[in-house]
């Protein structure tokens, strides 16, 4: 596949997942400001008061005349993504029929994901409750993303918000690992399946962020990164804004260029 490059400045549907940690708010904040009148966003979590606050943000900054924004409460599995986006496009559409899109992007960032008590589930449920959210939600959404007739003929980015670090074993860990990896191989699926229809696909890591402090196991142990990470490569390596992150990433759409299905880690050049 070739390099590709994309001017983000387009008249776009995008949905972001997983805005409810410092890396989320910092992609809803600058993805809007960059997309073209007639744009619109929809802002994703199941944390209601962050979703307020973000929203609060957004209007505040952005010329809120050229493109709408709208936030939707996700239930405890997020398994109404699908719903809330799908109602979303039909209001828009019912509104303003004639102004389509010309690009849509989805975001897949990993909310509370990346500040969540470590534990283990031990009960059958528990690890369906867990998969369900960080795996089998994310899939969905994007399989109805693909498919929705509102985006008929429009050109898709997803970007899949994953860690180089996450995808390996860690103590206190083993299922944001293992899922983390699964969706990596969902999304390199995607790329190669959907590239003829005019599907583009990243999966980006953010890098160690400056955020990512002490966490606690299930019995309220506090944990350090140190604790969790063998190799003190991985410790080194200098820690990152949620405002670097973003920046990098955008700079990888816009001027760097990207291979789809490739995975790009902010660590692979120090270049913003």
């Amino acid at each position: 596949m070739a390099a590709k490059r994309m001017d983000l400045n387009k008249r776009t549907f995008l949905v972001l997942s997983g805005s409810s940690n410092p890396l989320g708010q910092s992609l809803a904040l600058e993805f809007c400001r960059r997309l073209a009148t007639g744009s619109l966003a929809l802002i994703l979590d199941e944390d209601q008061e962050q979703l307020r606050e973000l929203g609060d943000l957004l209007q505040r900054e952005l010329k809120t005349e050229t493109i709408k924004v709208k936030t939707g409460k996700l239930n405890e599995n997020h398994s109404n993504g699908v719903q809330l986006m799908e109602q979303a496009l039909k209001q828009h559409f019912k509104v303003d029929g004639d102004n389509r899109f010309e690009r849509s992007i989805i975001l897949h960032n990993e909310g509370l994901a990346a500040t969540h008590v470590l534990l283990e589930p031990q009960s059958t449920e528990d690890w369906k409750s867990y998969v369900q959210q960080q795996l089998y939600a994310p899939v969905a959404l994007s399989q109805r993303w693909l498919q929705s007739k509102y985006l008929e003929k429009v050109e898709k980015l997803a970007v899949n918000v994953t860690s180089s670090l996450m995808v390996r074993p860690l103590v206190h860990a083993g299922l944001l690992c293992s899922c983390k990896r699964a969706r990596d191989m969902y999304f390199r699926a995607m790329a190669a399946e959907e590239h003829r229809f005019g599907v583009h696909v990243l999966s980006f890591s953010p890098g160690l962020m400056a955020t990512h402090q002490g966490q606690c196991d299930e019995n309220g142990n506090q944990i350090t990164p140190a604790d969790l990470v063998a190799s003190k490569k991985w410790l080194q390596l200098p820690r990152i804004q949620p405002g670097q992150a973003t920046r990098k990433l955008i700079n990888i759409l816009e001027e760097i260029s990207f291979v789809s299905g490739h995975d790009v880690d902010y660590y692979d050049t120090f270049v913003l």
